[in-house]
Protein backbone atom coordinates (compact mmCIF):
# COMPACT_ATOMS: atom_id res chain seq x y z
CA UNK A 1 0.00 0.00 0.00
CA UNK A 2 2.89 1.78 0.37
CA UNK A 3 4.95 1.54 -1.55
CA UNK A 4 1.62 2.00 -4.33
CA UNK A 5 0.55 5.11 -2.92
CA UNK A 6 4.67 6.33 -3.75
CA UNK A 7 4.56 4.47 -7.07
CA UNK A 8 1.39 6.64 -8.00
CA UNK A 9 2.69 9.81 -6.68
CA UNK A 10 5.71 9.57 -8.66
CA UNK A 11 4.30 9.07 -12.09
CA UNK A 12 1.33 11.23 -11.62
CA UNK A 13 2.21 13.69 -14.27
CA UNK A 14 3.33 17.41 -13.61
CA UNK A 15 0.93 20.05 -14.09
CA UNK A 16 2.69 22.61 -12.33
CA UNK A 17 6.24 23.36 -13.09
CA UNK A 18 6.81 24.66 -9.76
CA UNK A 19 8.03 21.35 -7.81
CA UNK A 20 7.65 22.42 -4.00
CA UNK A 21 4.21 21.10 -3.82
CA UNK A 22 4.98 17.73 -5.27
CA UNK A 23 7.96 17.31 -3.03
CA UNK A 24 5.85 18.23 -0.22
CA UNK A 25 3.12 15.66 -1.10
CA UNK A 26 5.83 12.77 -1.04
CA UNK A 27 7.23 14.04 2.17
CA UNK A 28 4.15 13.74 3.58
CA UNK A 29 3.75 10.65 2.05
CA UNK A 30 6.95 9.45 3.60
CA UNK A 31 5.77 10.68 7.10
CA UNK A 32 2.75 8.13 6.92
CA UNK A 33 5.04 5.94 5.75
CA UNK A 34 7.30 6.69 8.99
CA UNK A 35 3.98 6.72 11.47
CA UNK A 36 2.90 3.54 10.04
CA UNK A 37 6.65 1.97 10.78
CA UNK A 38 7.08 3.18 14.04
CA UNK A 39 3.47 1.81 14.58
CA UNK A 40 4.33 -1.33 14.28
CA UNK A 41 4.89 -3.87 17.64
CA UNK A 42 5.85 -7.49 17.44
CA UNK A 43 3.84 -9.43 19.76
CA UNK A 44 6.71 -11.90 20.34
CA UNK A 45 9.14 -8.87 21.43
CA UNK A 46 6.39 -7.84 24.44
CA UNK A 47 5.16 -5.13 22.56
CA UNK A 48 8.05 -3.62 21.04
CA UNK A 49 9.30 -2.98 17.35
CA UNK A 50 11.85 -5.58 15.96
CA UNK A 51 14.83 -5.26 14.27
CA UNK A 52 13.16 -4.78 10.96
CA UNK A 53 10.37 -2.57 11.99
CA UNK A 54 13.79 -0.15 13.19
CA UNK A 55 15.51 -0.62 10.08
CA UNK A 56 12.12 0.85 8.58
CA UNK A 57 11.79 3.93 10.95
CA UNK A 58 15.19 4.73 10.21
CA UNK A 59 14.66 4.00 6.46
CA UNK A 60 11.41 6.55 6.74
CA UNK A 61 13.33 8.75 8.34
CA UNK A 62 16.13 9.08 6.33
CA UNK A 63 13.84 9.43 3.14
CA UNK A 64 12.21 12.35 5.12
CA UNK A 65 15.69 14.04 5.58
CA UNK A 66 16.40 13.63 1.85
CA UNK A 67 13.16 15.09 0.52
CA UNK A 68 13.20 17.90 3.54
CA UNK A 69 16.57 19.06 1.75
CA UNK A 70 15.11 18.65 -1.86
CA UNK A 71 12.56 20.89 -0.74
CA UNK A 72 15.03 23.24 1.28
CA UNK A 73 17.19 23.19 -2.46
CA UNK A 74 13.79 23.70 -4.29
CA UNK A 75 12.86 26.64 -2.43
CA UNK A 76 16.09 28.28 -2.69
CA UNK A 77 15.99 27.99 -6.69
CA UNK A 78 12.35 29.36 -6.69
CA UNK A 79 14.29 32.22 -4.38
CA UNK A 80 17.22 32.45 -6.89
CA UNK A 81 14.41 32.49 -9.77
CA UNK A 82 11.95 35.11 -8.70
CA UNK A 83 15.27 37.23 -7.92
CA UNK A 84 17.11 36.99 -11.07
CA UNK A 85 13.56 37.73 -12.77
CA UNK A 86 12.89 40.71 -10.71
CA UNK A 87 16.57 41.71 -11.37
CA UNK A 88 15.80 41.02 -15.20
CA UNK A 89 12.48 43.43 -14.96
CA UNK A 90 14.17 46.31 -13.36
CA UNK A 91 16.80 45.90 -16.35
CA UNK A 92 14.26 45.92 -18.57
CA UNK A 93 11.86 48.97 -17.25
CA UNK A 94 15.10 50.87 -16.60
CA UNK A 95 16.04 50.45 -20.12
CA UNK A 96 12.34 50.98 -21.59
CA UNK A 97 12.34 54.22 -19.46
CA UNK A 98 15.86 55.19 -21.43
CA UNK A 99 13.84 54.24 -23.98
CA UNK A 100 11.01 55.93 -23.58
CA UNK A 101 12.52 58.98 -22.47
CA UNK A 102 14.94 59.51 -25.61
CA UNK A 103 11.99 58.67 -28.08
CA UNK A 104 9.47 61.49 -26.76
CA UNK A 105 10.34 63.85 -28.89
CA UNK A 106 10.42 61.17 -31.99
CA UNK A 107 7.11 59.80 -31.03
CA UNK A 108 5.36 63.28 -30.70
CA UNK A 109 7.14 64.23 -34.06
CA UNK A 110 5.74 61.07 -35.91
CA UNK A 111 1.88 62.51 -33.47
CA UNK A 112 1.70 65.64 -35.42
CA UNK A 113 2.78 64.27 -39.29
CA UNK A 114 0.34 61.64 -38.62
CA UNK A 115 -2.46 64.82 -37.50
CA UNK A 116 -1.34 66.56 -40.73
CA UNK A 117 -1.57 63.33 -42.97
CA UNK A 118 -5.06 62.77 -40.87
CA UNK A 119 -6.27 66.53 -41.93
CA UNK A 120 -4.87 66.00 -45.39
CA UNK A 121 -7.05 62.60 -45.85
CA UNK A 122 -9.94 64.60 -44.49
CA UNK A 123 -8.89 67.27 -47.58
CA UNK A 124 -9.56 64.76 -49.72
CA UNK A 125 -12.21 63.19 -48.62
CA UNK A 126 -14.65 66.02 -49.12
CA UNK A 127 -12.82 67.01 -52.44
CA UNK A 128 -13.84 63.57 -53.15
CA UNK A 129 -17.73 63.69 -52.01
CA UNK A 130 -18.08 66.81 -53.73
CA UNK A 131 -16.71 65.52 -56.75
CA UNK A 132 -18.99 62.57 -56.80
CA UNK A 133 -22.20 64.47 -55.85
CA UNK A 134 -21.20 66.60 -58.98
CA UNK A 135 -21.12 63.30 -60.88
CA UNK A 136 -24.24 62.08 -59.41
CA UNK A 137 -25.89 64.96 -60.48
CA UNK A 138 -24.72 65.02 -63.91
CA UNK A 139 -25.44 61.69 -64.01
CA UNK A 140 -29.20 61.91 -62.82
CA UNK A 141 -29.27 64.92 -65.67
CA UNK A 142 -28.01 62.83 -68.06
CA UNK A 143 -30.67 60.17 -67.31
CA UNK A 144 -33.60 62.46 -67.32
CA UNK A 145 -32.50 64.14 -70.98
CA UNK A 146 -32.12 59.90 -72.08
CA UNK A 147 -35.96 59.37 -70.26
CA UNK A 148 -37.23 62.47 -72.16
CA UNK A 149 -35.11 61.48 -75.12
CA UNK A 150 -36.85 58.45 -74.73
CA UNK A 151 -40.27 58.83 -74.68
CA UNK A 152 -40.03 61.85 -77.14
CA UNK A 153 -38.57 58.90 -79.58
CA UNK A 154 -41.30 55.84 -78.48
CA UNK A 155 -44.17 58.62 -79.06
CA UNK A 156 -42.98 59.62 -82.59
CA UNK A 157 -42.13 55.74 -83.34
CA UNK A 158 -46.71 55.20 -82.07
CA UNK A 159 -47.10 58.10 -84.34
CA UNK A 160 -45.41 56.96 -87.25
CA UNK A 161 -46.98 53.09 -86.56
CA UNK A 162 -50.15 54.94 -86.37
CA UNK A 163 -49.37 57.13 -89.36
CA UNK A 164 -48.34 53.92 -91.40
CA UNK A 165 -51.55 52.20 -90.37
CA UNK A 166 -53.68 55.03 -90.96
CA UNK A 167 -51.81 55.30 -94.64
CA UNK A 168 -52.11 51.62 -95.31
CA UNK A 169 -56.11 51.32 -94.56
CA UNK A 170 -56.51 54.96 -96.71
CA UNK A 171 -54.77 52.56 -99.44
CA UNK A 172 -56.73 49.95 -98.84
CA UNK A 173 -60.30 51.76 -98.94
CA UNK A 174 -59.03 53.36 -102.63
CA UNK A 175 -58.29 49.70 -104.20
CA UNK A 176 -61.29 48.28 -102.51
CA UNK A 177 -63.83 50.18 -104.52
CA UNK A 178 -61.88 49.71 -107.64
CA UNK A 179 -61.57 45.95 -107.22
CA UNK A 180 -66.02 46.29 -107.13
CA UNK A 181 -66.42 48.04 -110.13
CA UNK A 182 -64.94 45.64 -112.51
Amino acid sequence: MKLLLLLLLQTAPEQNTDPIPRLIQEREALVRQYEAANSQRNAFLANKPSKRDLEEVVAALKGIIRKDTEIVQAVKDDALRQTAGLVAERQQVQQQASVAQSDQSTTQERFYDLQRQITNLEERERQHQKKLAEAQTLANEVDQSRTTRDLLTAGLAVLSVGLLVYVGRLRGQRRAPAKRKR
